[in-house]
C-alpha cells in the first residue's frame, strides 16, 4: 500500500474518530500502526507520532473526567500532521 494511501484511511480514521463513531484506544492503535507503515520516512516522524499520540490520549482522559479539554485542538493539529506527512512523504 502506497504512503498516500496509508495517510488517506488515516484521515478518514481520524474523521470516524471526531465524530465518535470510532474508540480512542483504537484511533490510538490505528494511528500507530499505520505511521509505522509509511515508508522512506526519518525517524523524527515517529518522534512527532508519540507527540501526538499522547495529545490525543491526554485530551481524551481530560474529556472522560470532564475537565476542561482541548480534544479539538489536539485532533486539528494532528490533522495538519497528516496534511504535511502527504504532501512530503505521499508521493
Amino acid at each position: 500500500m502506497s504512503n498516500l494511501s496509508i495517510l488517506s484511511r488515516l484521515e478518514d480514521s481520524l474523521a470516524a474518530y471526531s465524530n465518535g463513531t470510532l474508540a480512542r484506544g483504537v484511533f490510538i492503535a490505528f494511528l500507530s500502526n499505520s505511521i509505522c507503515a509509511l515508508e522512506g520516512v526519518p525517524l523524527s516522524v515517529t518522534h512527532e507520532l508519540r507527540e501526538h499520540e499522547y495529545a490525543i490520549e491526554m485530551e481524551g482522559y481530560f474529556d472522560d473526567e470532564g475537565f476542561e479539554s482541548q480534544q479539538n485542538l489536539a485532533q486539528e493539529s494532528l490533522f495538519d500532521w497528516i496534511q504535511e506527512l502527504k504532501r512530503i512523504y505521499g508521493a
